[in-house]
């Protein structure tokens, strides 16, 4: 992927481009109304993001008039450096940074267990933004309902859920926190985090460590070279480096089994974690969460 030929194009008009791009790669044809509906500019100005477009790939599109719009050509090579992830949230979602778009075309899916409350989020959000306290009505696993003042620094997603990651006040350490599991929210404008509840004293945040994970032994050669080619393995291995608060929650939704000596069974289990001594060792907090015997 090249971005040298939109050099000194102007943001937005980049952003049409980029637009007109992923229309073509992902769908195989664009028009001008397309670009149009998306930003709300004019006929012109959509054809001349077109003309712009052609100029700079001329092999990537070419009119079908009897069709009416323009479509991709056998020769279409990318030229910018569209977001995988990004693109496949659109194809999943529609359209759009913040609105839910209400366009016709999909072809992904994703599967969630429930989207979180907005306002909660939100609140949640504005809380890292401003550096200030939340105090909030919480239902743990644990210890069931209990009001609490947590200082949030980051929302994660670990594939199934939503969480903030907070100084936990009660506590007195560093927790994740299921957003579902929230009952209400209050930010304290009037607080502020002390030295020890921001993001730089979360050491399971900032340290990382590398998880190094291997086909399941027991699978056949033939399962193992699939399974290989799933996960972009080299020599066998996918070294994945990540922070200590989240090795957990990774190695829980692909299902690593984090046994040392590779015991868990089923057909569902295809990865094994290979260096399961060495993280056992460290003592981390979200270990607790990676498929094991226990």
């Amino acid at each position: 992927m090249n971005i040298a030929p939109f050099e000194g194009v102007p943001g937005q008009q980049l952003e049409r481009l980029a637009h007109i791009e992923f229309l073509v790669y992902f769908t195989g044809k664009v028009t001008r109304k397309d670009i149009m509906s998306r930003f709300g500019v004019s006929s012109a100005a959509a054809t001349r993001d077109l003309s712009t477009y052609i100029d700079s790939a001329p092999d990537n599109i070419v009119y079908d008039p009897r069709q009416k719009h323009y479509v991709a050509t056998n020769k279409f090579q990318c030229l910018l450096p569209l977001s995988a992830e990004k693109c496949l949230s659109t194809l999943t979602s529609g359209f759009g940074d913040v609105m839910d778009g209400l366009e016709d075309f999909r072809c992904a899916y994703h599967i969630v267990l429930e989207e979180p409350e907005l306002d909660i989020t939100a609140t949640f959000s504005r809380a890292i933004s401003l550096a200030r306290p939340v105090e909030v009505e919480y239902v743990s696993t644990s210890s069931g309902f209990s009001t609490r003042v947590i200082c949030p620094h980051s929302l994660m997603n670990n594939g199934l859920r939503w969480h903030v990651r907070a100084y936990d006040r009660k506590r007195e350490k560093f927790s994740d926190f299921v957003l579902n599991r929230v009952v209400s929210t209050k930010l304290l404008y009037k607080d502020v985090f002390k030295k020890n509840e921001v993001l730089d004293k979360d050491i399971d945040w900032v340290e990382e460590v590398e998880l190094v994970i291997q086909p399941h032994p027991r699978l056949p050669k033939n399962s193992q070279w699939a399974v290989e080619k799933e996960f972009g393995m080299e020599d066998g291995l996918l070294i994945k480096k990540v922070r200590k608060a989240q090795a957990g929650y990774l190695l829980n939704s692909w299902n690593v089994d984090s046994t040392v000596g590779a015991e868990l069974k089923g057909r569902h289990v295809f990865l094994h974690l290979k260096n399961a001594e060495a993280l056992e060792k460290m003592k981390i907090d979200s270990l607790f969460l990676a498929p094991s015997l226990d």
